[in-house]
């Protein structure tokens, strides 16, 4: 799948947690709960599996690993994620940073994830990660995520405030 097929995903499936969060037993899209954090699992490992070649591919996927463990699934629609698959992402997060592959919005992103440590816990044999002070805030610049998913409706809204 492309970004462009992921985003459309992501997007439809936000509209299907809105709904059902609203009470609905089934979405507009005919999809329960259980099949929507189905759905984001397969999601996520499309982003795992080519997060070491293109990083917005990492970053999407590690947004979706911190949401999963920050926010109520039925929120988010994220639910359990394939170790496999969350490895992956740390694994190429460490190697982006270790060879200085990673933008300034990757670092950013990641000292504001890491304000919920806890998230990172189970990888600490893979990375320790720490807040880099010398990152740029991103939040003071009101610039706009579109076509990036949850990712980037949860960070517009951050932005945004």
């Amino acid at each position: 799948m492309s970004l462009v097929e992921l985003t459309k995903k992501e997007e439809s499936l936000y509209s299907d947690v809105i709904e059902l969060y609203e009470g609905k037993t089934k979405s507009s899209n005919g999809l329960s709960l259980s099949e929507v954090y189905s759905e984001y699992k397969i999601i996520h490992q499309k982003y795992a599996e080519y997060s070491a070649e293109d990083i917005e591919f990492l970053k999407r996927g590690l947004f979706i690993q911190w949401y999963a463990l920050s926010e109520p699934n039925y929120l988010t629609g994220i639910s359990e994620l394939d170790e496999n698959n969350e490895r992956k992402i740390i694994i190429n997060l460490k190697n982006r940073i270790d060879k200085n592959q990673a933008d300034n919005e990757l670092l950013w992103m990641l000292n504001y994830y890491l304000e919920w440590d806890y998230v990172f816990d189970r990888f600490k044999n893979i990375a320790e990660f720490k807040k880099d002070n010398d990152v740029f805030d991103l939040r003071n610049v009101k610039m706009k995520m579109i076509n990036r998913g949850q990712m980037g409706i949860y960070w517009n809204s951050i932005i945004e405030k």
